[in-house]
């Protein structure tokens, strides 16, 4: 038995809390990669008779200390708020060795949080698995949803080796790439690379639907190219996890939709004036997007 099988197999029991598009996709994951522990789910009933039927846990309840009995690993898979909210509630119930992770999609405040209520008590790496769908809920979880993609981890100085390295053995057993950032860092980064863009698909979303208002007929909603497709692909996402990213990460998206509006009042100077002058833009953008 090699060294990350044997990390691997010392998680007995994995309790993931919220069983939905994340939570269920990480469970039919570790089911995937041959997993021989217990996947046990806390979350509302519905939920979790749907978790159990598609075969993303093995047994759930609705109660947090039933729950959390004897889990290794507890993984918060909720908006972040109630994630906040959570690792006040989950402490008197850890057992403990158990590492605590998360899936939201900010960092700052649930680390901070973490950092206040678990002291050198408990280990919390915050996770950001950047694999998500523009659609979500347990009927839209897969077991390959990380393959390939990169999962950021966000530590605190008070954990263990041993949970730093469990935790990066989790992850190469579900298929995906460790990034490893700090909660600054993390905020900053992925306020451009996810938020701002959700906020800009949401809009454009909204100015064809003003189109639309605005006397075409519904013959418009065949004519969008693949650009347009593209740009608003997530703006079917649910509300229901961004309020309480904008909330968590306002000021990063803030500040980038400032730098957005200066660069577009750049833009439409230049072609009010000399479209030819977007030339330079375009290639200091084909050269990065080459890099990506």
């Amino acid at each position: 038995m090699n060294k990350d099988d044997s990390d691997f197999s010392e998680f007995r029991k994995v309790t993931v809390i919220g069983c939905g598009l994340i939570g269920g996709s990480l469970g039919l994951a570790l089911k995937k990669s041959q997993f021989s522990g217990q996947i046990f789910g806390i979350d509302k009933k519905d939920v979790l008779g749907k978790a159990m039927e598609v075969g993303a846990i093995d047994r759930g309840c609705e109660n947090i200390e039933e729950g959390l009995k004897n889990a290794d690993i507890v993984i918060l898979a909720t908006p972040v708020c109630e994630i906040i909210r959570l690792i006040k509630e989950i402490n008197p119930y850890l057992s403990k060795n158990c590492l605590v992770t998360d899936t939201g999609s900010t960092k700052t405040e649930i680390v901070e949080t973490a950092n206040n209520i678990f002291s050198d008590k408990h280990d919390f790496i915050g996770g950001h698995p950047m694999a998500g769908l523009e659609k979500g809920g347990i009927e839209y979880a897969k077991a390959d949803l990380f393959i390939g993609k990169p999962y950021i981890t966000v530590s605190r100085e008070n954990n263990s080796e041993m949970a730093t390295s469990k935790m990066s053995n989790f992850l190469k057993k579900i298929g995906c790439f460790e990034i490893k950032l700090n909660s600054v860092e993390h905020d900053r980064i992925i306020a451009l690379v996810s938020h701002v863009p959700q906020l800009i698909s949401v809009i454009m979303t909204d100015m064809f639907g003003q189109l639309v208002q605005d006397g075409y007929d519904e013959k418009c909603y065949k004519i969008g190219g693949n650009a347009f497709n593209e740009l608003t692909r997530v703006a079917g996402s649910p509300f229901s996890m961004w309020g309480d990213v904008y909330q968590t990460n306002n000021k990063w998206v803030v500040s980038f939709i400032d730098n957005l509006k200066e660069m577009l009042e750049r833009a439409k100077g230049k072609i009010a004036t000399n479209p030819y002058g977007l030339e330079e833009d375009f290639k200091k953008a084909h050269y990065f997007k080459e890099k990506m």
